[in-house]
């Protein structure tokens, strides 16, 4: 009887431990919280591009596979790898689905701590992430362990992020994610500028009329300085150039040429 009692107490123990970071409800395939309170959260570290994996194609190391992962977002290879959390590619021709992020669950294991298990993979393919902190990580790394059991894959993930409370939806950094994509930033940047512009004319435009009672070309704000700004930018070309060019004739009246004897 106590042999049984024991028995349970460890398994209810155990269990207690492997859920003892739980995932969030809104975003379960991307973050939990630990019993602290605080969060392991890779949100900020996933592709949010279908077609472009923060892991894309990460060869095994021990033989001619190659892996694709994207922590909290699905994303597409294939058509045998389609909306999937982790793929192996056999050839170019070749590819298994090693889970799904719906079935993404966070596991706190005895042994190598917090990972992620997928499964619902190709002919019962599943794939475990351990999540490996390190503070000083610039950016994530994946690593192929091993297939133990049989189907069953393996990685090691070295972040910042697998580190609790290091990182939110909004990080940015140098972590990987669409929102942090140098592009989209570009693109950010170039409308607020044209907007401002845009504005800046309206505006203007309607002071000096209403205000000023300028009318035809005159109601453009300090039209003076947009009238002469081609000639200033021109005289900043010629400004900037001229040395170079100066230096280049020097050089070229420098050479002179040998005679043969």
């Amino acid at each position: 009887m106590s042999i049984t009692l024991l028995a349970i107490l460890l398994v209810l123990i155990h269990h207690a431990h492997s859920q003892s970071c739980v995932a969030d409800t809104q975003h379960p395939a991307c973050t939990c919280t630990n019993t602290d309170g605080k969060k392991v959260d890779l949100t900020s570290i996933g592709s949010k591009k279908s077609s472009k994996p923060l892991f894309d194609k990460i060869p095994s190391g021990v033989d001619s596979y190659k892996y694709s992962y994207n922590p909290c977002y699905p994303f597409t290879a294939d058509s045998n790898c389609n909306n999937v959390a982790m793929c192996q590619h056999v050839d170019e021709t070749t590819s298994y689905s090693l889970g799904t992020q719906e079935s993404a669950q966070f596991v706190d294991d005895t042994a190598t701590g917090l990972k992620i298990t997928y499964s619902g993979g190709t002919d019962d393919r599943m794939s475990e992430v351990t999540l490996k902190c390190d503070q000083t990580a610039t950016k994530s790394e994946l690593k192929f362990d091993e297939e133990s059991p049989q189907k069953t894959y393996k990685f090691t993930m070295t972040s910042k992020c697998n580190c609790p409370g290091s990182c939110s939806s909004s990080s940015g950094g140098n972590y990987k994610s669409e929102g942090s994509d140098p592009g989209i930033v570009g693109i950010v940047l170039l409308s607020v500028l044209v907007i401002a512009i845009v504005v800046y004319f309206v505006v203007g435009m309607i002071i000096m009329r209403v205000k000023f009672d300028r009318t035809g070309s005159d109601i453009i704000p300090n039209k003076t300085f947009w009238m002469s700004l081609p000639f200033l930018v021109k005289d900043g070309v010629v400004f900037t150039f001229t040395p170079c060019l100066m230096l280049v004739r020097r050089d070229k009246q420098g050479y002179s040429t040998m005679n043969k004897s």
